[in-house]
């Protein structure tokens, strides 16, 4: 079976790191599988690396250009036309255009929702544009033959709106043994060397996402200042780019943190620091389901999230804190931060938990989707 897998960017993020590894694995079941994507360097390194054929289609942008949404639905058309796929699985909210093009070339069409962006009921947004963005996203649902959700919750969701009639929960996985991580001491030595600050001897707060709106870095950023007050040695390492960095680092210096809140910037295979935090923090205004949260969960490392999206679905309630709320957040980490066994508990269970989210499930759950109805 010939499958093209599409994702807007090519670099470093959550949607790019699972379609690598569905890619990955469904190659090595022995399917013809190729890639495609608006360009990024990570995406074209790591599909070399593992020898996958994938393709860069010039008009796939992030974008709300009409005219640049329709040249990719002739673009993907004359593409899935030329070289015959049986299915093109979409993974982003402007790559699913292209679903257009591939029903018009007779090709099965599956989507992803990783995550429900303006749908989502803490995306902060005017009813207007809310209301615009289902509209046009209910309109190229009829082009998707196979809805899939990471997370059960987002998928009730996206019925219970009326966006779509039913859909299927797939969970992301990772491969357990292409992941490698560094010890706590070399994680550390290296994080040092990146940041230009010592961290031995401190209580480390870590987290790895895109600084963007979505990840709502600036909440962790503001609760520092408390954090302190329960743990005088913390600091907290983020690791991550994006368009909200310039901003974080105007607010960390104003309000004084510099040396406390350290901006690693944007690393490839960024979970392999993982294990150099004490507890790894998610502040996520909305979420689909984390990869990097499961890279923790396999990491064994104790975890505090918002409670949106399917972190419940992944952690337990010690670990899940109601979103942007204060007092809850400050209640929850002061009972890890305090506690060294309830911590180490956490971790344990977090290393369990790991074994629900194997690679080798998704892909597995993705074939059968992929070859249904064919």
């Amino acid at each position: 079976m010939k499958i093209l897998i599409i994702v807007t960017k090519g670099g470093v993020g959550g949607a790019q790191v699972s379609v690598l590894n569905l890619a990955r694995s469904l190659s090595v079941r022995g399917e013809k599988v190729a890639v495609g994507f608006g360009g990024g360097e990570f995406l074209e390194v790591k599909l070399a690396e593992n020898r996958i054929p994938f393709h860069i289609f010039n008009n796939l942008k992030r974008t709300h250009n009409p005219f640049r949404n329709l040249f990719f639905i002739f673009e993907i058309f004359f593409f899935l036309k030329k070289n015959k796929f049986d299915v093109a699985h979409f993974n982003s909210s402007n790559a699913l255009f292209g679903a257009v093009g591939a029903k018009m070339a007779g090709v099965r069409t599956v989507f992803t929702f990783r995550g429900l962006s303006m749908l989502d009921e803490n995306y902060q947004a005017s009813s207007l544009l809310k209301k615009i963005y289902y509209y046009f996203f209910k309109l190229l649902c009829f082009f998707v033959d196979e809805p899939v959700f990471v997370s059960e919750k987002n998928r009730v969701r996206a019925i219970n709106i009326g966006v779509i009639k039913n859909g299927t929960t797939i969970y992301n996985g990772l491969e357990r043994s292409n992941l490698i991580f560094a010890s706590r001491k070399e994680a550390r030595t290296e994080l040092e060397k990146l940041t230009g600050s010592q961290l031995s001897g401190c209580y480390i707060i870590g987290s790895i996402g895109r600084l963007a709106y979505p990840k709502n870095y600036e909440f962790l950023i503001r609760m520092l200042p408390e954090i302190l007050k329960i743990k005088p040695d913390a600091k907290a390492v983020i690791v991550g780019g994006g368009p909200e960095e310039s901003r974080y680092e105007s607010l960390i210096s104003e309000l004084g943190l510099v040396d406390r809140i350290l901006l690693a910037g944007e690393i490839h295979d960024a979970y392999r620091f993982i294990k150099a935090f004490e507890l790894f923090v998610l502040p996520s205004a909305f979420e689909g389901l984390s990869i990097t949260l499961i890279e923790a969960l396999f990491a064994g490392v104790p975890v505090l999230a918002a409670n949106v999206g399917g972190n419940s679905e992944l952690l337990s309630e010690e670990q899940l804190y109601k979103v942007n709320d204060k007092e809850d957040f400050l209640e929850k980490i002061n009972k890890i931060i305090s506690d060294e066994k309830l911590a180490f508990e956490l971790a344990e269970r977090n290393l369990e938990k790991s074994k629900n989210f194997e690679l080798e499930r998704t892909a597995g759950k993705y074939l059968e989707i992929c070859k249904s109805k064919l």
